[in-house]
């Protein structure tokens, strides 16, 4: 199987061109059809109903939208014009995450960017990508904010513990693992800890990726630490092997409308240096 279609999402923010650029990349290599999703946020109910000015609020906002709607259609349009890509914009009017969720049923790989803290005009639904990760039932590939990256895929990096998740994230990332020229499986084992029974080796892995194709090297380095130090490792590793993807299992949950993620996971989705390929 290949990626089919691919989505982009689209918002304000400055690192809408890193996306796109990667997006239309991954679009010509699979000869799979584009899709620029257009999420920039809706209007606070609050504002419009309880203010006094709520009706200039929403006019304001309106104009706001439109004027990002046509920079961020340029944008698109722009990066995928005289190329054989077949691009499809959809842009509805007020988005939230549960749109990006529900749009992203139309694809066979999402592309969304790491949350930039210190990037004001982008897309700040709380827990935005957290959310589409976990729910959107789509591979995720996170582009970060920080660095620029030509390509993607070619050196790739998995992260193997044999669970559920790890299992689904290579599954879905098997297009871009049979065109990588590396694949190193690393499995952290931590010592004394006995591996539960419904958690493959990663030799099981290395097997499964040689019927298909994929010759993958893999090492178990014993570590002391949980979720976070094992994240660390992680990233130390990417960057030694010149890595650039990482393909792992995204874990996490929903308590009390708060979402709960694995250590690793989180320090991902923080502090990543190259783009990540996630599945839940």
């Amino acid at each position: 199987m290949d990626y089919a279609t691919i989505m982009v999402h689209l918002d304000a923010s400055r690192h809408v061109h890193q996306r796109l650029h990667l997006a239309t990349q991954l679009a010509l290599e699979f000869h799979a059809a584009l899709i620029g999703l257009l999420a920039a946020g809706n209007p606070d109910p609050k504002a419009i109903r309880y203010f006094a000015d709520g009706e200039r609020y929403l006019a304001s906002y309106k104009e706001w939208h439109r004027q990002i709607e046509d920079w961020a259609r340029q944008a698109f349009e722009g990066a995928t014009k005289g190329t054989a890509v077949t691009a499809e914009w959809r842009a509805p009017d007020w988005t939230t995450v549960s749109t990006v969720q529900a749009d992203a049923h139309l694809a066979d790989l999402l592309i969304l960017g790491q949350r930039d803290p210190d990037d004001e005009e982008a897309f700040a639904e709380d827990h935005f990508v957290e959310s589409v990760v976990l729910h959107c039932g789509r591979p995720v590939l996170v582009v970060p904010y920080a660095g620029r990256f030509s390509s993607v895929g070619k050196n790739v990096v998995v992260a193997w513990n044999g669970s559920r998740e790890a299992a689904r994230a290579i599954r879905d990332a098997l297009p871009l693992l049979r065109r990588a020229d590396n694949v190193h499986i690393v499995s952290y084992l931590q010592p004394g800890v006995l591996r539960d029974p419904w958690l493959s080796p990663v030799k099981h892995t290395v097997a499964w990726l040689s019927r298909h194709g994929v010759q993958a090297s893999h090492e178990e380095p014993v570590v002391n630490g949980g979720g976070d130090e094992t994240g660390k490792l992680l990233l130390s590793l990417a960057a030694d092997r010149d890595v650039d993807l990482i393909v792992m299992g995204a874990y996490g949950h929903t308590r009390l409308r708060e979402i709960v993620l694995g250590g690793m996971t989180r320090t991902l989705l923080e502090s990543m240096t190259v783009p990540v390929l996630m599945s839940h």
